[in-house]
Parts: structure tokens; sequence; C-alpha cells
């Protein structure tokens, strides 16, 4: 995936002392920032780099994101200086980006499919704004009334409409030659002169929004978190998504038998809005059978198949290589992750936001029943038939 730029520099005056001592995209829902949410949505598209352009009490963006890591994306930094609105914001980085990239702000979700974006051809143009129904937010006065020809190109309209800015662009590094390092605005300043050249395009979307710059939306949001929240199904690995190896451990790729109807299933629960999330206890890794670093091989060539076959997207895997007479001392710890503990699924429902109430867990043995007894979570035990009949029972599909 390409790089995604977050404006996280704005102050935030609507909301008046609220955000006195913290920065808006700081603010929390349901104990965990709001940007903390917003990033377990944005980390399964897999961005090479996020930026975040920052500046109102820029500390404590520094402090928490500056140079980590969350799944596959880097997150840096980027100091904004003296305030220059959010079209000089993106001064900062013209010589870090290197080829086309998306852009949002960091105080709103739009619920929208990025890989759907960056497919769509910018011949002509410069770049893609997404935009959403206007019907909630009467008083948006940054690009609305908004309209789409029929050759896909934003336009203003003369009359009100019902379309306004959603806060998701794509764009060209061409975007570039029009920022100045100067205070301007993206949206009312640089966007609405290339909107009259006709070299910015639009897509719709109705799919949820919601923007936190003022009270009454913010306070909608703590009320319903679940309003971006989102659900998975837990998969263990041996005996669910590949047949068990008779000879013990599966040690090379070339032992790994995906049992049927697995590929089709992470394929419809793809579909379904529903994350992927793998599970399982691999304790081959303590006793020194197999190395870590084997052990990712194996899985990016198990992720690797099953998408390539039956474009099924596994989002995330998560091991437990612990054995307590382990001979390396970091592997012998009595640890929370191994199965029937359930720390493997508290940190995926940590990372990626999810309601427990929404997602359940399919495993073979009692130790994966115990592991989602714990937490909640619902539980069902393979059965022995195609894998994608049973996903669909279970969904209700």
């Amino acid at each position: 995936m390409t790089d995604l730029v977050i404006l996280v520099g704005g102050k935030g005056k609507r909301l008046g002392k609220l955000t006195k001592k913290i920065p808006k995209p700081l603010i929390r829902i349901n104990k965990k920032p709001f940007l903390d949410i917003l990033l377990s949505k944005l980390i399964s598209y897999e961005f090479n780099t996020i930026y975040l352009l920052c500046s109102y009490k820029k500390k404590s963006f520094f402090d928490k994101y500056h140079r980590t890591k969350l799944h596959k994306s880097r997150i840096i930094c980027i100091d904004e200086g003296k305030p220059k609105g959010t079209g000089g914001a993106l001064y900062k980085i013209r010589n870090k980006i290197k080829d086309n990239f998306f852009l949002i702000n960091g105080d709103s979700f739009l619920d929208i499919d990025f890989d759907l974006i960056s497919k769509i051809s910018l011949k002509n143009a410069v770049g893609i704004i997404v935009t959403t129904n206007n019907k909630n937010y009467k008083n948006n006065n940054k690009m609305n009334n908004l309209e789409i020809d029929n050759r896909g190109f934003i336009e203003h309209s003369k009359n009100k409409t019902e379309l306004m800015n959603g806060g998701i662009y794509f764009f060209k590094k061409k975007i570039f030659e029009y920022i100045f390092n100067k205070k301007t605005s993206l949206e009312n300043d640089i966007l609405d002169e290339l909107i009259k050249k006709k070299k910015i395009k639009g897509i719709y979307s109705n799919n949820r929004f919601i923007d936190i710059g003022s009270i009454k939306n913010l306070n909608l949001l703590k009320k319903n978190p679940n309003f971006i929240s989102q659900r998975a199904v837990f998969l263990d690995r041996d005996g669910v998504i590949n047949k068990l190896n008779s000879d013990g451990y599966i040690l090379d790729f070339n032992q790994f038998k995906i049992l049927p109807g697995v590929g089709n299933a992470i394929n419809f629960l793809n579909k379904n809005d529903y994350l992927v999330i793998v599970v399982t206890n691999q304790a081959c890794v303590g006793k020194s059978i197999i190395t870590e670093k084997k052990l990712h091989k194996i899985h990016e060539k198990m992720k690797k198949k099953i998408f390539e076959n039956n474009r099924g997207l596994i989002n995330d895997i998560y091991y437990s290589p612990y054995y307590k007479y382990s001979k390396n001392k970091k592997y012998r710890i009595n640890s929370i992750d191994r199965k029937p503990n359930p720390g493997m699924l508290l940190k995926a429902i940590k990372k990626w936001n999810l309601r427990i109430n929404d997602s359940f867990f399919i495993g073979d043995s009692i130790s994966d029943y115990n592991a989602a007894k714990k937490i909640g979570l619902r539980f069902y035990y393979k059965d022995n038939g195609l894998f994608d009949k049973q996903i669909k029972k279970i969904v209700g599909k």
C-alpha cells in the first residue's frame, strides 16, 4: 500500500474547554483516544508510512506515536511549526511523499474501502475527494453543496445539495505543485481552485460518517462507541485452517495442508465485514524444534496461498511460542498468551478495537474453548464438513 497522511494539528475551538488540555484527535471515546480508534480501522490497509501532521499540542502526538510501528505501518510525526492551516501543513512532507498518497482528517471517520479508492483512474485529475451526505451537517462550511458530473469530476453547485466533503482524499504527488509554505486552507483555497479547473474527481459514500468537531457529535459517539468499532472471527490454526500433522508439529510449509472450504470461508468473512485473526499455540518454538523466523515464513506462505487461491485475506496472526521447560529463558515464562489463557485474544481486541458481542472464535480443542469462555467470546468447535458451510451457517447468510 502507499502512504497515509493524517491532519491532527487543529485546535478544536468548537469543543471549547475540552481541547484546552488535550488535542481533539486524542479525546477519549470509551477510554481510548479517538485517533487510536481511527488507526485500528486503517492499519488493515498496511500503509507503508503513516504521517501525523502536528501543530497544536504536538508533544502529545510525538510522545505517543513518533517512530512507533502499528501492525505493518510505521508512524512518523511531522512538526508543522507555526500553524499553516490544512493546506500549508502539507508543505512539510513534500519531499517525503514519493507517489500517490491518501490524506484524511484526524477528527472524522468515514467507513469506506481505501483499496477501492486507489483503483480509480486519476487521468486528467490531481486527486479524488470522497463525498458523503450532508443531511446532519448543515453548518459545515468547508466544501459543502457539491456535485459529481457524468465524468466523475467534482463541481460546486449553485443550489443547495446534500453532498459534502467526507474528509478523505487520494492525491497524486502533483498536488504539491499547488502547496506553498504559507497559511492556506486545503479545502477553501487549494481544492476550491482545482475543482474549478476540473482537476478533482469525486466519489460518493453513504456509509457511516462521524465528525467529532462539535459537542453534539462528540457526545453522540461517546454514547455509541460501537459506531466505529469492528468485529472479527478468531481462528485456531492447526485443525481449523490446516490438517493436523500426524507426525507432530508442522516444520515446513510443504507439510501445511489447507482444509476444504477454508479459503472460501475467509473470503466470505472479508466480504461480510469481519476481520479474520488467527490465534495459535506454537510451543514448538519454545521447544527449539522450529525458529520464530521459520514460523513467520510458514504463516506468510499460508496467507499468500489463501489469498491467491480464494482472495481470502487473513488480517492478523498471533502465536504463543511458550513452553515452561524451554532451554531459552524468554520462552519459559508462564505467559498469559498461551491458550487456555486469553492473552492473544485480548491483544487483538485492543489493537483492532473489536466488539466482543459481535465476534466469535472457532477452534478444535478445549484450550480454545476455555480461552474464549474467559472473556465471554462466543465459541464454536470446527465441524467435519466444509468450513465455508459452517461459517455461513454461523453468520446466518
